[in-house]
């Protein structure tokens, strides 16, 4: 997390304010592990907000269930992976465009990107290729392949070898290229990056090492208790939560400072953070070079500079107040929670947001609204969802969202309209932008429609899934547009993968050879590419 509290602008100082708002919000929904007999307004709050998290994490499992577990299984075993993506072009949208055009729509719709990836997550092994195919023939291919000590690339069509170089030597090798290379000297093992995670158990402990954070930071005098409110036409009990400046400060802290003290965590962090070439830090792009060590010195730093700027320059005038509404099974269907928070020598910012989730029937009704800046310049962000059964196990939802700005009196925004139904094995959905503001962006008329079919069982070692993307609407220029994406997907585990053999002869070290033999390659690479581009001169007309 960034902060810039230091700063001197307002308006730059913005993105902190909003950042630890977001916290703040989060923090709510942090929940305490125990159960109470007798339970006062404090022990109600917070087994209520308990109720509130397993509901909402059973509701994401049943949404993404499959898609969660297939991610594990893919961290834990090894599995190999096709994906083949086709283009369906209606032809109707090169009519007008003459025999160029024509030839651009059957080459489209005779092509397809084949993607191959094999990963072994306990030998850290794996590999990615790529291949542009017509008419079920390979027409140009490259592979990738790594583990720990090396890294090999293969483009048949350019040169009939792989050429790899050691991880440990990769700006030896960049700076053969260009002798002033500065980037990274040691390339780490991509595959890592696809399998470290925190595991499972870390992360239920962290959650009730955060969850506990939050609860010792809600005292008996915080909360209150009213009885018989009404909420959609029944009578409910309300809970309001009251913390002052210095409160809401203090818990802000300890969340910071049980992160600091959780090196499983600050460990996956730092690793993630060394493999993607180091930290992002405001607008400054990642380093490029940074060992895990150093990668996890800096995020302490980072952490210690949050900390202070929450102590030393963050300002909650009023402190932070929240009003939740719970039904009779003890969960959140009302939660409006209001803030203000900026920098010394800032005003401060009003920060609201609210969310209600109730039953009509069958129907579910959830809504979520954030409110936050100066008066003149807020930033709104607003989500409304209908679900209700669909059959056996299945879900019909829509949803309805916008994102409004408002400055200088003018509010400026854009909508999003997403509708559809299904189950985990079958699923169509339908996305389209709508106006939103009253100057609202001129937006392209066009709509999404993604359908989707699974076959996946774990326990047999196997994953199918196909997506069929179909954009349509009209163009001023082009006029109407049809166009699909047809992807395809297979998953296996378990089987035996091959990798390629770097011996000599099938394979040369980039990073041992000598200036006239790199230039001797790189001319043979020049002249199989111009060979390759000879022979296929009909697929490059009209591109």
């Amino acid at each position: 997390m960034e902060t810039q509290v230091n700063q001197s602008t307002g308006n730059k100082k913005r993105p902190l304010i909003i950042g630890l708002a977001i916290i703040a919000v989060l923090a709510i929904g942090a929940t305490a592990y125990a159960m109470f007999i007798d339970l006062s307004p404090r022990e109600l709050y917070l087994k209520s907000e308990l109720n509130t998290f397993k509901a909402l994490n059973e509701s994401f499992e049943d949404s993404f269930g499959d898609a969660l577990a297939l991610q594990d299984k893919q961290r834990e075993e090894a599995y190999k992976s096709e994906a083949r993506v086709g283009v369906e072009v209606d032809p109707a949208m090169f009519g007008a465009g003459g025999m160029e055009a024509a030839m651009i729509g059957s080459v489209l719709t005779n092509s397809e990107i084949k993607m191959t990836t094999q990963h072994d997550p306990k030998k850290e092994e794996g590999s990615a290729g790529v291949a542009l195919t017509m008419n079920n023939t390979d027409l140009v291919k490259a592979d990738f392949y790594q583990n720990n000590k090396q890294t090999a690339v293969s483009v048949p069509a350019a040169y009939d070898k792989h050429v790899y170089f050691p991880n440990s030597q990769f700006g030896d090798v960049m700076r053969k290229f260009d002798p002033s290379y500065e980037g990274m000297e040691k390339l780490e093992n991509f595959f890592k990056v696809i399998e470290g995670d925190v595991s499972e158990e870390a992360r239920d402990e962290a959650f009730q090492e955060f969850a506990k954070v939050y609860a010792d930071s809600i005292k008996d005098e915080n909360v209150t208790l009213k009885d018989d409110v009404d909420f959609k036409g029944e009578k409910l009990r309300e809970l309001t939560v009251s913390l002052s400046e210095k409160e809401t400060k203090t818990m802000l802290v300890n969340f910071i400072e049980k992160i600091e003290k959780d090196d499983e965590i600050l460990d996956a962090i730092a690793e993630q953070t060394a493999l993607q070439g180091g930290l992002q830090t405001g607008m400054m792009a990642p380093t490029g070079n940074m060992s895990k060590e150093d990668a996890k010195k800096e995020l302490k730093q980072l952490l210690a500079d949050v900390k202070k700027g929450i102590n030393d320059d963050l300002q909650i005038p009023g402190g932070m107040k929240q009003v939740v509404i719970i039904d009779k099974d003890d969960k959140v269907v009302s939660r409006d929670l209001s803030m203000k928070i900026g920098a010394n020598g800032e005003e401060a910012v009003p920060v609201n947001y609210k969310s209600e989730s109730w039953m009509k029937g069958d129907v579910t009704n959830s809504s979520w609204v954030l409110n936050a800046g100066p008066e003149g310049e807020t930033l709104l962000v607003d989500v409304k969802m209908e679900s209700e059964p669909k059959g056996k196990d299945g879900k019909k939802r829509d949803i309805k969202a916008k994102f409004e700005m408002t400055e200088n009196g003018t509010t400026e925004g854009i909508g999003f309209h997403i509708k559809g139904e299904g189950t985990d094995k079958k699923s169509k959905w339908t996305a389209s932008l709508v106006p939103a503001g009253d100057a609202p962006m001129e937006l392209p008329d066009m709509t999404i429609e993604i359908e989707h079919k699974g076959d996946q069982n774990l326990d047999k070692d196997y994953a199918n899934h196909d997506y069929k993307v179909t954009l349509t609407g009209n163009d001023a220029t082009m006029g109407d547009i049809n166009v699909g994406l047809n992807i395809k997907t297979k998953t296996t585990f378990g089987e035996k993968l091959k990798f390629p053999e770097l011996s000599e002869g099938k394979a040369v070290n980039a990073a041992e050879m000598s200036d006239a033999e790199m230039m001797g390659m790189m001319s043979e690479i020049q002249r199989n590419i111009e060979q390759f581009v000879g022979e296929n001169a009909s697929m490059f007309q009209g591109f």
